[in-house]
């Protein structure tokens, strides 16, 4: 017992020199573990910060991404002309993550547009931190609208004055070789014949002479729709209108079938505003490129970026009539359209819709052509004397004609709003006209909200649709089938460009 006791006495006494170094291991280890703890938390705590951060970095990008598609969408939307250059100015649109920014950048010699986009969102990192941004971009071309489709009555010359005795008189020796639509009352006088159709009158069909015809016994026209009956030389007036040769009860017509139902083919309505503000050329739209001395397009417009349609006033009135055809070459391109004369070849070239605040003239006195297809409005009045305008000229240069004429692809639509009645530069042409011919040809399209009046040998190859329409003495109308036409042609819903497919991302 007491040997016992001594040899733990002697274990105790070797082991009291070592506590404080048992002391100071345990306490190294406690530092080491809790060194080691502090880094796991820091750590721990710095990933799931950079966590946090990416988070909201990735949100900034599609905040970017996002204003991008707002100004795709914009571009893209209904009735928004994608050549206008202040389409897309600075927008801030929020959502819950952030908001993003989004504008355009539109080149007008080149005709791309660069959109860009600016997502912020908040900085997870700190309350006082610098918000998270992203940025992004693409380009995005816009090219000129296709060809459309034209309504019917492009295919007729239309009459649209109602109300009259005769709303439209064919005299003298005039022979009509393409369809007729006239709305109202329509009197055949001197030697004036149909001899083409269809022919739809919404009112009475009046022949004065026992030479008025429609069709003959060896021409049997396609379709002859007269409501209101007819009168033919002597006869009394009766409905429905009777085929064959003169004679008591008979109508001196030819057609197949030969009715009384009325016509369905409306007037083309002409949005006049609207091209107004877009034509390009014109008043809100300047040439891009320019040679010579181009057509004026408008005079007291005001700021592109503030288009007022009122300012549609006829301001060039009291200017010099803008000269189609002059003696000098000029041109004037932008990325939509194009309104260029080379005199030396005597070439117009039109392209787009182009628009002039006044009144216009082709009187240089020679067989002139153009190309391309377009439509050109003028405020005021159009004059073609002692000229011709072709779409194809004959091969010994002497006049125009329809041999190898395809108007989907070659066609000048001319629509004028003036009446010669206001004076100034309108009076160019006789009161109650807003276009005029004297011994003029043209190969195209025309639309007046007044007469259009083709005075002695003149002639126009192509449709025309006026509030009356006078044809001159000699031969009338022929041409072949317009199914396409240019944007701006009156009865088409305006369509100013195409936007491309997207390119170039940048973020």
């Amino acid at each position: 017992m007491g040997e016992n006791r001594s040899r733990l006495g002697r274990l105790l006494g070797r082991l009291r020199p070592q506590a404080g170094f048992a002391l100071v291991m345990a306490l190294g280890v406690m530092t080491v573990l809790g060194l080691a703890g502090s880094s796991i938390v820091f750590f721990s705590t710095a990933n799931s910060g950079e966590a946090a951060r990416s988070s909201a970095d990735n949100a900034a990008f599609a905040l970017a991404e996002a204003g991008i598609n707002n100004a795709l969408a914009k571009l893209r939307g209904p009735n928004v002309n994608p050549f206008n250059p202040y389409l897309l100015s600075s927008q801030t649109t929020t959502y819950d993550t952030g908001t993003s920014t989004w504008s355009g950048t539109l080149d007008e010699t080149t005709g791309v547009w660069t959109l860009t986009g600016v997502g912020t969102t908040r900085n997870p990192t700190g309350v006082n931190a610098v918000p998270v941004q992203r940025h992004a971009s693409i380009t995005v071309p816009v090219t000129p609208a296709p060809e459309q489709p034209v309504q019917q009555s492009w295919n007729y010359i239309y009459s649209r004055q109602r109300g009259m005795t005769c709303d439209m008189t064919i005299g003298n020796s005039v022979q009509v070789d393409s369809p007729l639509y006239v709305s109202g009352n329509l009197c055949l006088q001197n030697t004036a014949t149909i001899t083409k159709g269809p022919l739809y009158v919404g009112g009475r069909l009046t022949m004065a002479q026992s030479a008025n015809a429609v069709g003959s016994a060896t021409n049997t026209i396609a379709g002859a729709h007269v409501v209101g009956g007819c009168k033919w030389y002597t006869n009394t007036l009766h409905s429905p209108c009777l085929s064959g040769a003169g004679s008591a009860g008979k109508d001196n017509v030819w057609a197949s079938p030969l009715d009384a139902v009325a016509g369905s083919t409306p007037a083309p309505t002409v949005s006049w505003d609207a091209w107004y503000l877009n034509a390009d050329p014109g008043a809100y739209y300047p040439c891009n490129v320019v040679s010579g001395t181009p057509p004026r397009f408008d005079d007291d417009q005001g700021a592109r970026t503030s288009p007022d349609p009122t300012k549609r006033n006829d301001s060039l009135n009291t200017s010099p009539v803008a000269d189609l055809t002059p003696a000098a070459s000029y041109s004037c391109k932008t990325t939509a359209g194009e309104l260029s004369w080379d005199a030396t070849n005597r070439v117009l070239t039109v392209n787009g819709t182009i628009f002039i605040d006044g009144s216009a003239k082709v009187a240089n006195g020679a067989v002139n052509s153009y190309t391309g297809v377009g439509t050109l409005y003028l405020s005021g009045t159009l004059l073609m004397q002692n000229s011709s305008l072709c779409a194809m000229v004959s091969s010994d240069g002497s006049g125009c004609t329809t041999a190898g004429w395809t108007p989907d692809s070659r066609l000048l639509v001319i629509v004028s709003n003036g009446n010669g009645s206001w004076g100034g530069a309108a009076g160019q042409v006789v009161a109650g006209d807003s276009i005029q011919f004297v011994s003029a040809t043209f190969q195209g399209a025309l639309y007046g909200t007044y007469i259009i009046d083709l005075g002695t040998t003149s002639r126009v190859d192509g449709p025309m649709d006026g509030s009356t329409v006078k044809l001159g003495q000699s031969v009338g109308s022929s041409y072949p089938t317009i199914s396409l036409g240019p944007i701006g042609a009156p009865g088409t819903t305006p369509v100013y460009g195409t936007v491309g497919t997207p390119s170039g991302f940048n973020g």
